[in-house]
């Protein structure tokens, strides 16, 4: 029964004994536990299964917070935007109106006064570099480099940086300063602008006119591998120029004496015979000089002068060189049907 404890002897758990329930307690017992366990406890209300907080979120709190800072700073941004864009149009304009001003250049003045009015910028070191090629035109050529060297010296971010270099070495090697023209050339070869490849190419030829032409061939072997097919003409050039190393130029021959047709020429091994030097042959006119014909005389008949008409009233003492003519007498002419004798 319910309550009544009973000890197993043989048992060997530390408990003495085990409870004994009655079957009709047994049955009653897990209505009992449902029930308990269904049945909240007073003291700790109802537990429902998921909660809505009703407090703001931490962005919502952040915002509250700080929503007078953060206006302003974005007031702050817009403005700092239009006044780059602002910035950014005059720039650009003052770029395109200091472009336009250096085409308007024709003479070394105009470009002198432009590359002091926009010193340091763009548009002045273009000024320069024009201004030193209309120098190199007029023969003017030392004032033409220096004005290179300038450009090199104060514009080392143009974009011409690299050219300046090529121009300044093309100068350089003109005036034969082949040393300062290497120089000039390999820096432009590590700039890798858009004139590099002429600068190896004018490297090699410096290398080839000083007799070394392995060093020729490493340059122009460099613009085929380094500017295959970017610079395809100069490519070329490098290309023909290696075709040329170890071919010697041809060598004017003495023109061999001319023998006349059926001369002799004696043997010079026989002992004690020293021949005599061969004459060359009278030069022959290509065209001998004909002589014209004499001209055949020619018969000359004296014309017959012709009676002159008589005069009247002229004698034969008058004129004694007339010939005198036989005139026959006239006659009278035969009647018709009758005898001329009669």
């Amino acid at each position: 029964m319910l309550g009544q404890e009973k000890i197993f002897p043989n048992c060997k758990s530390r408990h003495k004994g085990l409870l004994l329930i009655s079957p009709s307690v047994n049955s009653f017992l897990p209505r009992r536990i449902m029930s308990e366990k269904s049945d909240p406890k007073p003291e700790q209300g109802p537990s429902p299964i998921g909660e809505i907080s009703q407090e703001p979120s931490a962005l919502e709190a952040f915002l509250d917070a700080n929503q007078k800072r953060l206006l302003i700073i974005g007031i702050l941004a817009v403005l700092c935007l239009i006044g780059y864009v602002i910035v950014t149009g005059l720039q650009k304009k003052g770029r395109q109106d200091a472009a336009a001003a250096v085409a308007g250049g024709r003479t070394v003045p105009d470009y002198e006064a432009l590359s002091k009015e926009y010193e340091g910028k763009v548009a002045g070191g273009t000024a320069l570099l024009l201004k030193a090629q209309l120098l190199w035109s007029d023969q003017q050529q030392q004032e033409a480099i220096t004005a290179v060297e300038d450009f090199i010296s104060n514009y080392p971010e143009h974009p011409s940086f690299g050219n300046a270099h090529t121009t300044l070495g093309s100068y350089l090697q003109q005036v034969e300063k082949l040393d300062e023209a290497k120089a000039a050339f390999t820096k432009s070869a590590e700039t890798k602008s858009a004139t590099s490849s002429i600068a190896l190419l004018s490297l090699g030829d410096i290398a080839l006119q000083a007799g070394d032409p392995d060093k020729a061939k490493e340059y122009y072997d460099r613009i085929i591998t380094e500017y295959e097919g970017t610079h395809p003409q100069v490519k070329g050039f490098a290309q023909e120029r290696i075709k040329l190393i170890g071919v010697k130029p041809p060598v004017e021959k003495a023109p061999e004496p001319i023998t006349p047709p059926g001369a002799v020429t004696p043997p010079t091994n026989f002992p004690g015979f020293k021949p005599k030097p061969i004459q060359p042959a009278p030069s022959i006119p290509a065209t001998l000089p004909v002589r014209p014909p004499s001209p055949e005389p020619v018969e000359t008949t004296t014309p017959e002068t012709a009676p002159e008409a008589e005069t009247e009233g002229a004698t034969t003492e008058e004129l004694p060189d007339l010939p005198k003519l036989d005139v026959p007498e006239e006659t009278t002419p035969p009647a018709e049907g009758g005898n001329p004798s009669e």
